[in-house]
């Protein structure tokens, strides 16, 4: 009788602990074990159930959500003592959910998971820093439509937009995360192959620069990308330069035809030309003919379009152009300290250079001169001081425009301040001139009173003569439309008197 051997058991891990680092390559059945044994997870037969139910390579932890997580949780606390209970706490609980964000941000950067050269400390610190980076992903989630509607490019009209529109264009999509978990301007990039030996700022912008251009992942993130372009692009003559890629759906090759039209050799001598204008034009003479910090930024504009035009400036040469352009006088002896540290052996960058100048700037008698005045006018008197506000100016009037401290004034200033702004507004009313205008009409009345004064006087001439014997039937005794003219001796006045005759 022939009896079939068992089948041969692994030998049993020799897990690394402590400070111990792995130190050898080692398979993605033996490093799944390891990680559980970093997690907290004890005894050889725990360890491999719970590899064997879930995690028998980097792969299948791709497909895991924390969810499932929490269910496998729950599974092996449910069952029997007999049937492997295991309870797996909150900690390693947790940890496993993290063990998933660090296991997918390696493929995020191109780069499969090793834990080669790690220790417990050193992982379980990755992981903390993957539930990190998992935390700023649903930050930059949450956060998407606000985003999103800041960086809104608006449709591509014409050719002018096309610098503007794509710098917005990429901050547009870089505000919407893609299926895994990476903003969409990765499609956009114009690399096509990952940058992975780069420095970058941080891990967010690593991703943009390194997630591969390939897999399922990509493919529905093309097809997002796509759908956002054609959204700005329809109706508008830019639409022409999409439409033979409307059949791939493939938002990259849309922004590569987008680019080979606006972006082609004929726009890249203009914006040579542009930068070419500037380095020719661009002088720092005097804070009131250009402040140094525009300046400056004129400058990293010129440097910006020769870098992406392939024509770069060096180091050297940027310096050199800052020392050629800064023409101030005021500027020469900081220019010549500069100088004589290239000279002495110093690695003088041009960010050093430019700090250095600025700091001069801000020493300049006009430069302070400007700022003092800036800041007297923005003076904040009543705030973060001891002196306490007030609604009296310096010529004891009271105070119409803004008052800093408002709030803490009392009820009666308050009210003091509104009657005054009231008694401003009614003034205004009249015009600027109300004074003059009242002092006009207080004029006109006395004038009219001196009127019904004379008219008096020639009634009483009048009634003199006819009792005289000078019959006049039309004594006009109650004419009160008499011409102003008369009353300031005009040709009709004149001729009234003329008429009247007195007895000697």
């Amino acid at each position: 009788m022939n009896v079939i051997p068992p089948p041969p058991q692994a030998p049993p891990q020799v897990f690394v602990i402590g400070n111990a680092t792995v130190s050898a390559e080692i398979g993605e059945r033996d490093s799944i074990r390891q990680i559980l044994y970093w997690i907290g997870f004890r005894g050889q037969q725990n360890i491999n159930a719970i590899a064997d139910d879930a995690f028998s390579g980097f792969s299948d932890i791709r497909v895991l959500t924390e969810k499932d997580i929490t269910n496998m949780s729950s599974g092996f606390a449910s069952r029997t003592q007999a049937d492997g209970r295991i309870l797996f706490g909150t900690r390693r609980t947790k940890l496993l959910k993290a063990l998933i964000h660090w296991n997918e941000d390696f493929f995020r950067v191109s780069q499969l998971p090793s834990v080669v050269g790690l220790n417990e400390a050193i992982f379980i610190a990755q992981l903390e820093r993957a539930l990190a980076r998992a935390d700023i992903r649903k930050a930059i989630q949450d956060q998407t439509t606000t985003a999103a509607s800041a960086a809104n490019p608006g449709p591509l009209k014409s050719e002018k937009e096309w610098k503007q529109w794509e710098e917005k264009f990429t901050n547009y999509a870089a505000a919407h995360l893609g299926v895994g978990g990476v903003p969409l301007s990765y499609v956009i990039r114009e690399a096509n192959l990952p940058a992975p030996n780069i420095n970058y700022p941080d891990f967010v912008t690593r991703t943009i620069a390194c997630t591969p251009l390939a897999g399922e992942y990509f493919e529905a993130d093309k097809l997002t990308v796509f759908n956002m372009i054609i959204a700005f692009t329809t109706g508008q003559p830019s639409g022409d330069w999409v439409k033979a890629t409307h059949r791939y759906a493939n938002g990259r090759r849309s922004m590569k035809a987008l680019r080979d039209h606006f972006a082609g050799e004929g726009n890249a001598t203009r914006n040579i030309s542009e930068a070419d204008r500037l380095k020719e034009s661009l002088h720092y003479k005097s804070e009131r003919a250009l402040a140094f910090e525009s300046f400056l930024t004129q400058c990293q504009k010129m440097y910006h379009i020769y870098e992406k035009e392939g024509e770069t400036m060096s180091e050297e040469a940027k310096i050199r152009f800052l020392f050629k352009k800064v023409q101030h006088t005021g500027l020469k002896s900081a220019v010549e300290a500069l100088k004589a540290q290239m000279t002495a052996g110093v690695n003088v960058t041009y960010t050093m250079a430019a700090n250095h100048l600025s700091t001069a700037v801000s020493e300049l008698p006009e430069y302070v001169s400007k700022n003092r005045n800036v800041s007297a006018v923005g003076e904040d008197k009543s705030e973060g001081s001891s002196e306490k506000p007030t609604i009296y100016n310096s010529d004891k009037s009271i105070k119409t425009g803004y008052i800093q401290g408002w709030h803490s004034l009392s009820e009666a200033d308050q009210e003091k301040v509104k009657a005054e702004r009231a008694r401003k507004r009614a003034a205004r009313k009249t015009g600027p001139n109300s004074n003059d205008k009242s002092a006009t009409s207080n004029r006109m009345k006395q004038l009219v009173k001196q009127n019904k004064k004379y008219k008096r006087q020639i009634k009483s001439l009048k009634r003199s003569t006819n009792d005289d014997g000078n019959n006049n039937d039309s004594t006009d005794d109650d004419d009160e439309d008499t011409d102003a003219g008369d009353q300031f001796g005009g040709k009709a006045s004149k001729k009234k008197r003329k008429k009247v005759k007195f007895n000697t």
